[in-house]
C-alpha cells in the first residue's frame, strides 16, 4: 500500500493570511484563557482537535509566523467548517461544523516529489515539500485508519507545525519498514521516517550489523515517546511466569521487522541463543503464537495489546509481567540528507514546545484512552 496525505499550507505567512484565511467566513470567536492551546480550542469548537491548523491560518496575523504559544486574553477568529459540530450547540446552529483541513488522496509515488504550487500573490519559488514516510499496522502509534493517522503521526504533524507552520509536507504509508532504511531514505526518495527505536549507539561493540548500520548511517530525533518493550506469550505457557531472561534462551521468539533486536541481544537473547523470526507485521507474530509456531512475541506493550485485542486473543495471550525494558521512539533521517538532518533539530524544538503547551499530553492521553 502506498497512500499519501498531501498538506500544502502555503510558503509564507503572507500566503496564509491573504489566501485561505481571507476566503473563510468567520463563524465565531474564542477568547484565550489559561491552559488553552489550539488543539483544545479546535476540539471544543469543531469536535476535532486536528483542525488546529485551520484556526491558526485564520489568526496568523495575531499568533505569528512561528506559531508561538497563544496569549491569554487574545481573541481568535473561528472560521466556518463543513459538517455538524460535535460539541457546543448539538444542532450545530451556533457552532462551526467539523471538517478536515487537508485533503487525503491516493496518488502515484512520483507525486510525492512534486512541490505544491505557490499562491499567485507570492513571487518566491515554492518550497520543496518535506517528504515523510511511515507504516501501517502499529496501533495505537501509526495506522492510516486511526484518528489522525495514530498517536505518533499526530505528534509528528504537531512537531512540524511547531517547527514551521508554513512548510509543505507529504505523508506516505509504505508497509515495508526495512525498505525505509534500505532504500527510501538512502536514495533521498523520502526525507524522514518514523517510528523507530534507537539502538544503543554509544556501545557499538554490542550491536549486530543491522543496528550498527542504523547508528552509522542515520540521524535520530530526540525521543518523542517512551514505550515498554516486553514479551507476550500464551497464558498456559511456563514462560508467562518467567522472571529471568535466561529462561527464554533457546526459545522461538518472533519480533516484527523494523524493530531493533538490540533489546534482545542486550539481555543475552541474540540470534545464537534463540530461534528468531522477523515477519513484516506484528499480527503475523501473534497468529504464529496462537498456532504454537513460536513461543514468544517480542514487541512493545501498546502495540501488543492492540493486536491481541484485534485478533480476539485476550483470553489466550498476555504480556509477561516480569521481563520488560523501557525504550523510546524516534524520527530518523539519512545522514546524507542534510536538509532532513537539520529538520530533526527543528522537530526536537517543536516537541519541547508541545510539552510546554500541553499538546503532547493531550495527543498521547487521547490516543491511549481507548486502550
Amino acid at each position: 500500500m502506498n497512500t499519501v496525505k498531501m498538506l500544502a499550507l502555503g510558503c509564507t505567512a503572507l500566503t496564509l493570511t491573504g489566501g485561505l484565511a481571507a476566503a473563510q467566513e468567520t463563524c465565531g470567536s474564542h477568547v484565550v484563557k489559561a491552559g488553552d492551546n489550539l488543539r483544545y480550542i479546535a476540539r471544543d469548537a469543531y469536535g476535532d482537535a486536528d483542525l488546529y491548523r485551520m484556526i491558526y491560518e485564520a489568526n496568523v496575523d495575531l499568533i505569528g509566523a512561528k506559531a508561538d504559544h497563544i496569549e491569554i486574553g487574545m481573541t481568535l477568529r473561528l472560521p466556518c467548517a463543513e459538517g455538524p459540530a460535535a460539541s457546543g450547540d448539538p444542532t450545530g446552529a451556533d457552532q462551526a461544523p467539523a471538517a478536515r483541513p487537508a485533503a487525503e488522496a491516493t496518488v502515484q509515488p512520483a507525486a510525492v516529489d512534486a512541490a505544491p504550487a505557490a499562491a499567485e500573490s507570492v513571487p518566491d519559488a515554492p518550497r520543496m515539500p518535506l517528504r515523510i514516510v511511515t507504516v501501517n499496522h502499529f496501533a495505537p502509534y501509526v495506522d492510516e485508519n486511526l484518528p489522525g493517522g495514530g498517536m505518533f503521526t499526530q505528534l509528528v504533524e504537531m512537531a512540524v507545525f511547531r517547527a514551521d507552520p508554513s512548510i509543505p509536507y507529504s505523508l506516505t504509508f509504505i508497509n515495508d519498514p526495512q525498505a525505509h532504511i534500505d532504500a527510501l531514505l538512502p536514495s533521498l526518495a523520502y526525507d524522514l521516517s518514523y517510528p523507530w527505536i534507537r539502538p544503543d549507539c554509544e556501545n557499538p561493540d554490542t550491536l549486530n550489523a543491522g543496528d550498527l548500520s542504523r547508528c552509522e548511517d542515520f540521524a535520530f530525533s530526540a525521543p518523542f515517546l517512551e514505550i515498554v518493550d516486553g514479551f507476550f506469550t500464551r497464558r498456559d505457557s511456563d514462560l508467562f511466569a518467567a522472571t529471568r531472561y535466561s529462561d527464554l534462551a533457546g526459545k522461538r521468539i518472533c519480533r516484527p521487522e523494523g524493530y531493533t533486536t538490540g533489546v534482545l541481544e542486550a539481555n543475552g537473547l541474540g540470534a545464537d541463543q534463540v530461534e528468531l523470526s522477523r515477519p513484516e507485521r506484528a499480527s503475523d507474530c501473534f497468529e504464529a503464537l496462537a498456532r504454537g509456531e513460536v513461543d514468544l512475541v517480542s514487541i512493545d506493550a501498546e502495540v501488543g495489546d492492540s493486536v491481541v485485542a484485534r485478533l480476539g486473543l485476550v483470553k489466550e495471550v498476555e504480556q509477561n509481567p516480569h521481563l520488560a525494558e523501557i525504550t523510546s521512539l524516534h524520527i530518523i533521517a539519512h545522514k546524507s540528507n542534510q536538509r532532513a538532518v537539520d529538520m530533526l533539530a527543528s522537530l526536537d524544538a517543536g516537541i519541547i514546545e508541545m510539552y510546554d503547551s500541553g499538546e503532547w499530553y493531550e495527543i498521547v492521553s487521547t490516543a491511549l484512552n481507548p486502550h
